[in-house]
């Protein structure tokens, strides 16, 4: 393996290859992030910023005067509530409340009137919050009146004065507060980052009347205190206080004045605050779409086995994951930069921009990590993007929970686990400190702003991505998956403990089956022993020298619910260099689980497997280096080239890097694609993949190679230069090699081993097993006509003990036993001359050729393979069934052999597998009502269609037959198909839910109380903190007695400044104007002074005082100029003067007052205001969750158009129309549920904005219009995408934008002054999205009370609040539909691909070419047809002028100089896929249509289904014209594609019924036809089992089944029988041989890769080559015509050990009687012996002799035949390895070959060239083949005047036992060898 640095660098370049190569999706992910930005930024530039000067800020506006303006005096307020029937509370009942209002009745006589007493708070908060609260207030003396506000003392005295003043709290929206009612004290108490001057805490203090009351309570404390201050204030000396008679104005703070601070120079900026709330969310979309993108690329490598193979190939993990982590990070960083450079000017113009970049790389990084945490849990790429990106999305969802100011830090720092949530919460900050123009830096992260710390949010970041990544790693290794090792969960902890006691347990041979559980389901009783042939001793010699594979007791139990399950079973298996052994098995048998544990993906249970010396359970590493494997499927990357491959891997296998160009260009070049090597891999055949894959685990020298079916789909010319590729690289490697092909193993395995039930049944080569499992020979006759049983007759008459084997079309199999040999030659002569007689005849007459009964050609072979496997495993195959019982799901497969066995049972979905059973009971009973609400609606529609009269025309026309067809599918698969069911019902469900739940949650929490109190300010101070400087006018004697008993700050004395206002006099005239001549240029003097003095201090001032002298009566007067960064700070001073003059009047310094501000509780209609932005967030959420539905709609219309069923339906004769509208009604159907579920639920959640008087219908209707118009504008959509995984998260990400963003957006825009005309003319183009309509009607519903969209009134149906959405939406659902079917006539492909001109060109050709005559071929391809027929083949040409001349009658169907061409781009020109291709097809015939990979055959089948249109030329079917009426033919063909066109959820008989159904099958007949299908098929017992369950053969025959329901009269079959093994093929060929030939009604058009299936059906063969048809005629015609030969295949007896102990003896007697042997000769020998004195011939044993080269040839000398060993002594002659390269190596390497290996060489090589010479005697004109180093193969002429098969055979049995023949075959030429004759041709 490569060193980790290496191979890190080639996975990054694997990262970045794959990321450049889709260049438009990589740009979308790091712009996207972007885009939004910009979106923000563009809205930014829209809102003015305006440029405030510096102010004093003193004007009429702004001065407030206690009592007087804005501020009410206290008996305005008296009146005001006497005239409104309110109350004013006061609390708690006690002698010294009664006390003051006593008194201050005298004063205010209404206050009696108006005042209500309560015994405590408590009491107090019961009664306001209370259902019967101000229930009869109109009624003065109503018992439930309302309160208007309260006073409630904490302390009456005598030093502490304690009270809050309680008033109403009037809701509002953030940014538009009630200035009218007191403020939420929930808000900052102090915001330093405010800019400018806010006058709406000022205005809510007076307003309010809190000053009011502060001012009459303050005013009644300083009284009182004065009157007594010894006594406390009691009611008993309220007389006294009375008759004292103290001035009530004396020290009684009469004239109040508040004046905000002066401000300085400041832009103001209100789109930060405005965007602050949906900041965070925006920046998050964003990034959703490069989310998917990293989650899909984890799973899809996950789920296409990329990343086993790359873990196969020597990776480690961690390269692997770190290589995607840099790969990301660097995008994230980039797109961090590009943010940060675009929002530097803007968004972010005083932030530090690397903080910035920080920020959104912190958050990169965490989303990495948590897009890997996500993906461990799928294995399925389109689950994972769905599921993973609402994981991602709902992980921002805390946030809208504990964003408000009074969440508590420990809850955001808990929600900030998920880190969109953190990021969220980080913008907040930005959006605080860039509009206070101070922006973020390093500086001041700490520091709070909007309750959000920001270094939190940026820690919890960091600290996210560390446990994300923690976690992840953790779940790779512990949640289930389909192959690798699985971790127990305690892993972490038992590392250090146990591994040595399970390695010295496994290592201890034959110690493993003692130990097996007895639990296991092994199965006992096997008819068979194991068989092995015996090895040679070179073998033994490998063995000792650890040179090959040896598995040893090897065990695979998994454990699955019903009990544990063995899928290997004690397997013991060796494998040899130099050699390729064949593994063979049904599917299931363990070949798969035993290659996955030999190249380390799964750990053995028990026993060992040694490779090259090295334990497969330690040594994994070590083997890896020496391992190649090309696994059953490519693990390739699309978008890489060859060389990219090759390059990559070589790395993984540690090629040195400065070899590495050479050896990856060799190896392009032994594998045959060299001129491939710059070709990208989704441009390559399947064939050349397969080869690529080879490429892959030969490279690095690889010595182990592991060959998972390397062949599989290939053509048999590809396949064939496979093979021979895999001939070429054995020596010197141990090869494995697992296929189902009988042909590929007996031609490749050198050994062939056969697994059954997990262990191994037989192993040798395949001349040994043919003859222990053989039973004879059989015979294979072809006869005229299947009714012809002349065949039989002869057969039995000469051996009556032969038994026919198969019958199957045209050909018939007898098994002849061995016994019967003498009369072989006899029967064979009568054979022929039957033949004679049958080729005459036809020349007589060419229309009795059909019906005379006669044989056409015949063949004799020895028992082959296929038969030896099917009586080794044939045994087994019920097992195969019996596990096909169980439901698993598509995504599980299972390669286990027990009954019941599952790896991973079925029914767990793949989220997490142990937590998920309630889950799947949920996602079950869902699935279980919806079916039966289904059927509930289904029998009603099927009710009224009864009843109403003109119905039963319309249900029983073929449209409504469809519809009804297809509308059953689309439900039973929706039902059954759990994602479905979850993305449309559960999803949904669970987030309008949980959402709505969240909301519920949102604290709207009662105000708190708040203590007016300086402390609060500049924390920072030494000492007890809190104060600051107070400037303070001390030029009045009073102020200076006040100023010594002020606390809660220290007095900054006023001193004149230089410093002048802009403008000073229009400041000095405003001030005059506001606040008098004489106080006027005081408060400018005092502002000159605070602007002046800025910097004097470290600490904040929040307020100075300028007092008025004390008036005559005693009273004072002071103003407070308070500090807007404050809200309370007026209040505050005003408390702090209050409590200097009440220890002025009483001249105790110990007394104080202490105000608090404490809000009443809302009461239930203040609730209701809250309720209405619940309601607006309730829209969002909806929204959000309804985006899920229409991706659900998309994915079962792409994935039909992807498995080709969508056309399969078409073709069966569904309109365009019927396919839409059943789909269309089921989506909307289906949508009911969701919206159900909705209404319930804002019914649960009491959301009357949606449901209330009035509102319940607009909604209603908007609900359903939506479903309609998202469904019909969805499958616009579906028509761009060609994968259903792909269409699902992009059509989820266009709703959700579409709907949700288009809407935030416009909401903000429509708030905006600015931007509002601007909102109002692009709400036109936004409402053409049905999301934006829904979502937009639903939040202007929601805040219709609260007047806060534009433009609306209070009509519910008013356009700009539901009208318009309802309009658009109406009017979309039948707009989008129409575009629909418009798209499906006229597909995008051909839009995209033809300019307009093009194709009103190609529009008139086709115009002229319908209407010319449909003999005449089309002007512009008759040329083309002249110039090929110089070419064509003598057959071809004829086939042509017949069909051309219109001599074809009975003709079912002709092609016409059919044509396709495929237009070309920039690199290619166009290519002809088919060229000018004539010919007929007629009843009861079977056309096999045979060619090359990429030949035209399949390109031809979808002209004729109607798939794709003909460039030119065209078809006839029953004399209708294919192009120009191709629904009239539909009807007529019955078509089975080449890959399953099946419904994954529908059962097999679903399957029938729904064909039945589209066919035309009348109601009655159906189940009779369905159930005869499947007695004919054979899928009685699989009914009713989902298609995805089914095996790969039981597939094939549902789909031939889907051709021939409603017995077509053309069936066209592609590779019907792919993927079978041979008892399933067999069958298969049965059934298609009844359908044609025998019931001579049906015409078959069959295209095959098996020739023996081509020759058992077909009844005439066209070979295609290059889009042209080479050769056409009967099987026996081609054959006589093109194979003019005898295929001869011979294997000699083995060496017996007599033979080859004697020739020893006579080698060793030679060596030591040689008198004249030369020294170094002799001791060269005995120090090989190493026994020199004693060497005589009897004690030296073969075994210990090694031969040197020379004294090979000394030896070939005295033998008389030294050119016999030329071969193998060095130097080797490169061209002649025919089979002497395992010893000519171990000569070379070793330098000696032991003796009897040797002499075993020589006595094999006697008996070839024996053989050979009796063939090129007895043969004339035999040449040699092949020989594989076991049996030889030749080629006998034969044919006119040649030989017969019977001269042949009976001269070879003659002469078999003198020869010592063991087995030998001979066969007329096969159809394979004509077609690899026209393929190489080619």
């Amino acid at each position: 393996m490569g060193s980790s640095k290496r191979q890190f660098k080639a996975m990054l370049r694997k990262n970045w290859l794959l990321k450049t190569r889709h260049p438009f999706v990589t740009s979308a992910e790091i712009l996207l992030p972007t885009i939004v930005m910009l979106l923000l930024i563009a809205v930014r530039t829209r809102v003015d910023t305006t440029i405030h000067p510096a102010h004093s800020n003193i004007d009429k506006d702004t001065v407030v005067e206690v009592g007087k303006g804005n501020s009410p005096s206290f008996p305005e307020v008296l009146k005001l509530l006497l005239a409104e029937g309110d109350f004013l509370a006061f609390a708690p009942d006690t002698d010294e409340t009664n006390n003051m209002i006593d008194i201050l009745s005298l004063k205010f006589p209404e206050l009696r009137l108006v005042t209500k007493i309560f015994k405590d708070d408590i009491e107090l908060e019961t009664y306001i919050t209370s259902a019967h609260y101000g229930v009869c207030s109109e009624v003065r003396n109503c018992s439930n009146p309302k309160i208007k506000g309260a006073v409630v003392f904490h302390e009456q005295g005598p030093h502490l004065f304690d009270y809050s003043i309680r008033l109403n709290h009037t809701w509002a929206f953030a940014g538009f507060p009630n200035v009218k009612s007191i403020m939420d004290t929930n808000g900052p108490y102090i915001n330093d980052l405010e800019m400018g001057i806010n006058t709406i805490p000022t205005m809510q203090y007076s307003f309010s009347g809190f000053l009011t009351l502060q001012q009459v309570v303050d005013s009644f404390i300083i009284f009182a205190s004065q009157q007594n201050n010894d006594l406390p204030l009691s009611h008993s000396n309220l007389s006294s206080a009375l008759r004292f008679e103290l001035p009530w104005t004396l020290f009684s703070p009469s004239v109040i004045r508040m004046v905000p601070f002066p401000t300085r120079e400041y832009t103001d900026d209100e789109f930060q605050s405005i965007v602050k709330s949906v900041m965070g969310l925006l920046y998050l979309l964003g990034f959703l779409f490069p989310i998917s993108r990293l989650i899909s690329y984890s799973v899809f490598e996950k789920e296409q086995k990329i990343r086993e193979g790359l873990y196969m190939m020597g990776l480690k993990d961690e390269i692997f994951h770190l290589s995607w982590f840099i790969t990301y990070a660097l995008q994230f960083a980039l797109c961090s930069g590009i943010i940060t450079a675009c929002t530097m000017g803007s968004l972010f113009k005083y932030s530090d921009k690397t903080l910035v970049f920080t920020y959104f790389f912190l958050f990169g990084l965490s989303a990495i990590m948590l897009s890997f945490m996500i993906s461990t849990f799928f294995t399925r790429a389109k689950t994972a993007v769905a599921v993973g990106t609402l994981t991602f999305l709902g992980a921002f969802f805390p946030y809208y929970t504990v964003n408000d100011e009074s969440v508590s830090m420990v809850l955001k720092v808990v929600a900030s686990l998920l880190s969109p949530t953190a990021f969220a919460l980080g913008s907040i900050n930005f959006a605080d400190y860039e509009r206070a123009h101070v922006g973020l830096r390093w500086s001041n992260i700490w520091r709070a702003s909007s309750g959000v710390s920001f270094f939190v949010c940026l820690l919890m970041m960091l600290l996210d991505s560390i446990l994300y990544c923690a976690l992840g790693l953790y779940l790779d290794k512990v949640l289930p998956r389909e192959n690798g090792v699985r971790y127990p969960w305690n892993f972490i902890f038992s590392k250090y403990f146990g591994r040595k006691k399970n390695n010295l347990q496994n290592r201890i041979p034959g110690f493993e089956t003692d130990m097996f559980p007895a639990d296991i389901e092994v199965n006992q009783g096997e008819p068979f022993d194991p068989v092995f042939e015996s090895i040679s001793l070179e073998m033994r010699q490998q063995e000792l020298d650890g040179r090959c594979i040896q598995v040893r007791n090897l065990h695979k139990v998994y454990a699955s619910r019903r009990g544990n399950c063995c899928a290997v079973n004690s397997l013991q298996l060796t494998l040899y260099e130099n050699q390729i052994l064949s593994l063979l098995g049904h599917n299931g048998a363990g070949k798969s689980t035993t290659i996955s544990m030999l190249v380390g993906l799964l750990p053995p249970t028990s026993g060992d497997a040694l490779i090259l010396g090295n334990s497969i359970i330690t040594n994994m590493d070590e083997i890896r280096k020496e391992l190649g494997v090309c696994p059953q499927h490519d693990i390739l990357f699309p978008e890489l080239t060859v060389r990219e491959h090759l390059e990559m891997f070589a790395v993984l296998k540690g090629v040195e890097e400065g070899s590495l160009k050479s050896t990856v260009v060799d190896m392009a070049e032994e594998v045959g694609l060299s001129d491939k090597i710059n070709t990208l891999v989704r441009a390559l055949s399947g064939g050349m993949k397969r080869k690529l894959s080879l490429g892959i685990a030969l490279i690095g020298n690889s010595k182990v190679i592991i060959l998972d079916e390397p062949t599989s789909g290939m053509d048999p010319y590809s396949m064939r230069l496979t093979w021979q590729l895999i001939k070429k690289i054995k020596k010197g490697r141990i090869i494995l090699l697992t296929t189902h092909s009988m042909d590929e193993a007996e031609e490749l395995g050198d050994r062939i081993g056969i697994m059954a039930n997990g262990s191994l049944k037989c192993c040798g080569s395949s001349i040994f097993l043919k003859h222990h499992y053989g039973v004879g020979y059989t015979l294979t006759l072809v006869k005229t006509s299947p009714t012809v049983s002349v065949a039989a007759h002869i057969v039995h008459r000469h051996i009556p003990s032969a038994t026919c084997v198969s019958e199957v079309g045209n050909e018939i199999s007898f098994k002849l036993p061995l016994a019967s040999l003498p009369c072989f030659e006899n029967m064979f002569r009568e054979i022929e001359s039957c033949m004679k007689n049958s080729v005459d005849r036809s020349k007589i007459s060419e229309i009795e050729d059909s019906d005379y009964p006669g044989i056409q050609s015949y063949g004799i072979s020895v028992t082959t393979l296929e038969e030896v496997f099917l009586r080794v495993a044939g045994c087994n195959l019920d097992i195969e069934d019996k596990q096909e019982d169980i439901f698993v799901s598509p995504d599980t497969k299972s390669s286990l052999v027990c009954i019941g066995s599952n790896q991973k049972s079925s029914m767990q979905p793949k989220l997490l597998a142990s937590c998920n059973d309630g889950a799947g009971v949920i996602i079950t009973s869902v699935a279980k009502a919806f079916r039966l609400i289904v059927a509930a609606v289904w029998t009603l529609i099927g009710f009224i269609s009864i009843q109403c009269c003109g119905c039963s025309i319309i249900s029983r026309s073929m449209f409504w037959r469809h519809c009804k067809a297809l509308f059953i599918k689309r439900a039973r698969s929706a039902c059954r198909d759990r994602k479905t069911v979850a993305f449309q019902f559960i999803i949904p469900a669970v987030f309008l839910l949980f959402g709505l739940l969240f909301l519920q949650l949102k604290p709207h929490p009662d105000q708190k109380s708040i203590t007016l109190t300086t402390a609060y300010f500049n924390p920072l101070l030494s000492g007890k903190g809190g104060g600051g400087p107070i400037p303070f006018d001390l030029s009045v004697p009073i102020a200076k007695e006040v100023a010594q008993y002020i606390e809660g700050g220290w007095i900054q004395p006023l001193r004149n400044t230089s410093y002048k206002f802009p403008n000073p006099k229009e400041a000095l005239a405003d001030a005059i104007d506001a606040a008098g001549p004489t106080l006027g240029p005081t408060l400018l003097s005092m502002s000159e002074f605070l602007m002046s003095s800025f910097d004097q201090s470290y600490q904040s001032r929040y307020g100075s005082i300028l007092m008025d002298g004390q008036h005559p009566d005693g009273s004072l007067g002071y103003t407070v100029l308070h500090n807007g960064t404050c809200q309370h700070a007026g209040p505050i001073y005003i408390n702090v003067m209050h409590a200097a003059i009440l220890r002025l009047a009483t001249g105790n310094k110990n007394m104080t007052i202490q105000t608090r501000n404490h809000p009443l509780p809302p009461t239930k209609t203040q609730r209701i205001q809250r309720h209405d932005l619940d309601a607006f967030s309730a829209a969002i959420i909806v929204n959000i969750a309804f985006s899920f539905i229409p991706a659900s709609f998309a994915v079962p219309i792409v994935k039909e158009r992807e498995v080709k069923a969508k056309h399969q339906q078409l073709i069966s004769g569904v309109s365009v129309l019927s396919y839409w509208l059943s789909t269309y009604v089921w989506d909307f159907i289906s949508f009911l549920f969701p919206s159900t579920f909705a209404i319930i639920l804002f019914y649960a959640f009491g959301l009357e904005q949606f449901i209330g008087i009035g509102r319940f219908l607009p909604t209603v209707l908007m609900l359903l219009e939506y479903g309609l118009a998202i469904a019909s504008s969805t499958y616009c959509l579906t028509f761009f995408f060609t994968e259903h995984s792909m269409a699902q998260n992009v059509i989820l990400m266009v709703h959700f934008f579409s709907g949700l963003i288009l809407m935030v957006i416009s909401f903000v825009m429509g708030l905006i002054p600015a931007t509002a005309s601007a909102n109002s003319y692009l709400k036109n183009f936004f409402r053409l999205s049905p999301g934006f309509c829904f979502s937009d009607g639903l939040a202007s519903l929601a805040l219709l009370r609260q007047g806060m969209k534009d433009k609306s009134s209070h009509g519910v149906f008013e356009w700009n609040v539901t009208g318009a959405s309802i309009c658009y939406l109406g009017l979309e659902s039948i707009f989008y539909f129409l575009v629909t079917l418009g798209l499906e006539l006229m597909p995008v492909q051909k839009v995209m691909s033809f300019s307009i001109g093009e194709w009103w060109q190609n529009l008139k050709a086709f115009k002229q070419g319908a209407g010319s005559s449909s003999t005449e071929p089309l002007l512009k391809d008759s040329t083309g047809a002249i110039s090929t027929d110089m070419e064509d083949d003598i057959d071809v040409q004829e086939e042509r002028d017949r069909v051309i001349s219109g001599l074809s009658d009975n003709t079912m169907l002709y092609l016409q100089n059919l044509r396709k061409v495929y237009p070309g781009d920039k690199h290619h020109g166009p290519k002809v896929a088919v060229q000018s291709l004539t010919f007929s097809v007629q009843a009861g015939e079977c056309f096999g249509f045979l060619g090359t990979n990429g030949a035209g055959k399949t390109t031809t089948l979808s002209m004729l289904s109607g798939e794709e249109t003909p460039t030119s030329g065209t078809a006839f079917i029953f004399g209708k014209d294919i192009v120009a009426s191709p629904k009239a033919i539909r009807q007529h063909i019955g078509y089975c594609p080449q890959f399953d066109a099946l419904f994954e959820y529908l059962t097999v008989k679903e399957h029938l019924e729904l064909y039945a159904r589209i066919k035309g099958v009348v109601d009655h007949r159906i189940d009779n036809v369905v159930t005869e299908k499947l007695v004919e098929f054979d899928l009685l017992k699989h009914s009713h089992k989902p298609s995805f369950t089914l095996s790969g053969g039981n597939k094939r025959k549902l789909s031939v089944a889907i051709a021939m329901i409603g017995d077509p009269p053309i069936v066209i079959l592609d590779e019907p029988s792919t993927g079978m093994d041979p008892v399933a093929k067999r069958f298969m060929w049965d059934v298609i041989s009844r359908l044609s030939t025998r019931s001579g009604k049906t015409a078959v058009i069959l295209t095959t890769h098996s020739m023996n299936e081509a020759q058992a059906l077909c009844t005439r063969i066209g070979i295609m080559v290059g889009g042209r048809l080479r050769c056409i005629g009967s099987p026996q015609h081609l054959k006589t015509r093109y194979g003019n030969h005898l295929e001869l295949e011979v294997k000699p007896n083995e060496v017996s050990n007599v033979e080859l102990e004697n020739f020893c003896q006579i080698i060793q007697q030679w060596l030591f009687n040689v008198p004249t042997q030369p020294r170094s000769l002799l001791g060269d020998l005995e120090v090989c012996i190493g026994v020199s004195d004693s060497i005589t011939p009897d004690t030296a044993s073969a075994s210990e002799i090694s031969l040197s080269p020379e004294m090979v040839q000394r030896i070939a000398k005295f033998l008389g035949n030294e050119q016999r060993v030329s071969t193998l002594v060095p130097p080797l002659p490169e061209e002649d390895v025919r089979f002497d390269d395992q010893l000519s190596e171990q000569l070379f390497r070793d330098g000696g070959i032991p003796l009897p290996i040797f002499a075993e060489w020589w006595l094999t090589k006697e008996k070839f060239s024996a053989l050979d010479s009796f063939i090129q005697s007895s043969f004339p004109g035999a040449t040699f083949k092949s020989c594989n180093g076991l049996s030889i193969k030749y080629q006998l002429p034969f044919g006119e005047g040649g030989l017969s098969l019977a001269d042949a055979f009976g001269h070879l049995e003659r002469n078999r036992n003198r020869l010592g023949i063991a087995e030998y075959s001979i066969s007329q030429s096969t159809l394979e060898t004509i077609f690899n004759h026209f393929a190489a041709n080619s």
